[in-house]
């Protein structure tokens, strides 16, 4: 008799406790769908010729742009998700116009009221201006070659985004996310535009070896989770 008291006061409990996992993980929200804002630090190259000597530096140029991000929770520590970002700003001196898609995951802890999470995401960034080729006309034997002896092209270049994430939970099913982090972009060999840093200033076309970039990237965003 006993033991049979305790086999069935064990399978309630168990039970009681499969009722409150299940109950607690139909409560939890999987998806999750929002609009962010973003700011992509992107280098500019300009150069100063004194003498014969050529010095090299870099700008750091803020690009502003904007996006959408969908993603999937498996628990309150992981989940993942997918991003795209247009930046509309068209300048020849850091690739022009840009447009970024990446997708990946995030290990963290999700609380009642917020979360705070590790973000690894590769993707991709497309450059409308990425390089330049020569244009079909002549062009003057000067070094270095004025932009408008050349023709831009698109390039699409590897990209890796790690960082963090903060989330504030306003209610069950909005969220309002915090992004911060290095989008590290590989650019292979290629001719890219400088500013001419003189008096008459221009842009001019240099050939550039490949490297990987490392890039400050920050986004804010609201989306809905359900």
């Amino acid at each position: 008799m006993l033991r049979k008291i305790f086999t069935s006061t064990l399978l309630a409990v168990t039970l009681f406790a499969a009722a409150i996992v299940i109950n607690a993980q139909s409560d939890d929200k999987k998806f999750e769908i929002g609009a962010q804002g973003s700011l992509l630090r992107v280098p500019a190259r300009r150069f100063t010729t004194v003498g014969s000597t050529t010095l090299f530096n870099e700008d750091l140029n803020n690009d502003w742009g904007f996006g959408g991000r969908t993603g999937y929770n498996f628990s309150r520590n992981i989940g993942i998700e997918a991003e795209v970002n247009f930046f509309p700003r068209d300048s020849a001196a850091d690739g022009g116009h840009k447009l970024q898609g990446l997708f990946g995951a995030k290990f963290g802890q999700r609380f009642e009221k917020g979360g705070v999470f590790l973000k690894a995401r590769p993707g991709f960034v497309r450059f409308g201006r990425g390089q330049y080729q020569f244009g079909p006309g002549g062009c003057p034997t000067v070094f270095p070659p004025p932009i408008g002896c050349f023709q831009p092209q698109a390039t699409t270049n590897f990209a890796f985004d790690l960082g963090g994430v903060g989330e504030v939970y306003p209610s069950k099913n909005t969220i309002i996310r915090f992004d911060a982090g290095d989008t590290m972009i590989r650019f292979n060999a290629q001719r890219l535009v400088a500013a001419v840093d003189s008096s008459n200033g221009g842009l001019v076309v240099l050939p550039a070896a490949p490297e990987t970039k490392h890039n400050f990237q920050a986004s804010v965003g609201f989306g809905f989770r359900f």
